[in-house]
């Protein structure tokens, strides 16, 4: 098991929005003994696997071959590359962000990534077609704007795969809106009239419209957002609970210590010891 230890890590090369590698000749670059949480998007194809897991935010999964993960900028990774061949794409987030289809922010949104999956046998040469391309500009010229239009079409294709991680349904474009903007202001604990006027809805209007796509509040997906992070920091970080509650936007400790117990059951030193027991 990895140690608890969280590492930040940037892309490779920061002169490049893209990056490529094949897995099995970098092995070193995914071999470590701690998570690490990375400010870009990863792309993921396994083409071949001996029982291998990868562990993602909390969570352990199982990787079968075929399989193509998405993992989010923030998630918290880990994954045995013993045994694994395949293909790596990084991203830059904003410059992903940017040429992506509206079209495939709403579909493959989910409130609990990642994402994957199943790679269907009638589209494995095609696939292969698009990484023999990608592969091929990467050892060469490394032109961004080939590399984009590569990853366009690569994206295009993995939007008509099957996706077999079904939290949630496909849902509405203000709802859409709605949890960017929870990701960008969770911890500013700012009310829920400061996201019904970015979308100019009222209130309950607003809530009414994710209840229906998600069967959750708005405040509820702030807290399970600020919680996500908590465990995050707590887990894997060296910051003490005070110093978290400070980056949480929590001005005095003892609220942070009652929000964590009452969602998660434990207080942050109990949810702290159970990690390293699992480590």
């Amino acid at each position: 098991m990895p140690k608890q230890k969280i590492v930040k890590a940037e892309q490779f090369d920061k002169d490049v929005p893209i990056e490529f590698f094949m897995i099995e000749d970098n092995i070193e670059l995914f071999n470590l003994d701690y998570h690490y949480q990375c400010n870009f998007y990863q792309i993921y194809w396994f083409t071949k696997v001996d029982n291998t897991t990868q562990q993602v935010d909390f969570k352990s999964y199982e990787i079968t071959k075929d399989q193509i993960w998405v993992i989010y900028p923030g998630q918290m990774h880990n994954i045995n590359p013993t045994g694994v061949e395949g293909y790596f794409l990084s991203i830059n987030k904003d410059y992903f962000n940017r040429i992506i289809t509206q079209e495939f922010k709403e579909q493959s949104f989910r409130l609990n990534p990642p994402l994957w999956f199943e790679l269907s046998e009638d589209k494995k040469e095609l696939f292969k077609a698009i990484m023999f391309l990608f592969k091929q500009e990467w050892d060469s010229q490394k032109r961004t704007l080939v590399l984009e239009k590569y990853l366009s079409i690569y994206i295009t294709h993995i939007q008509d795969l099957k996706e077999l991680s079904k939290e949630n349904p496909l849902i509405d474009t203000r709802v859409h809106k709605l949890l960017e903007l929870v990701e960008k202001h969770y911890a500013s604990h700012s009310p829920t009239s400061f996201y019904a006027d970015k979308i100019a809805l009222s209130v309950k209007r607003m809530n009414e419209l994710v209840v229906k796509s998600t069967e959750s509040t708005l405040n509820q997906h702030i807290h399970n957002r600020l919680l996500l992070e908590a465990k995050r920091l707590i887990g894997y970080s060296e910051l003490n609970i005070q110093q978290i509650a400070e980056e949480l936007g929590y001005s005095e400790v003892n609220y942070f210590n009652r929000f964590f117990k009452k969602n998660s059951g434990l207080t942050p030193l109990e949810f702290r010891k159970q990690v390293k027991k699992v480590q």
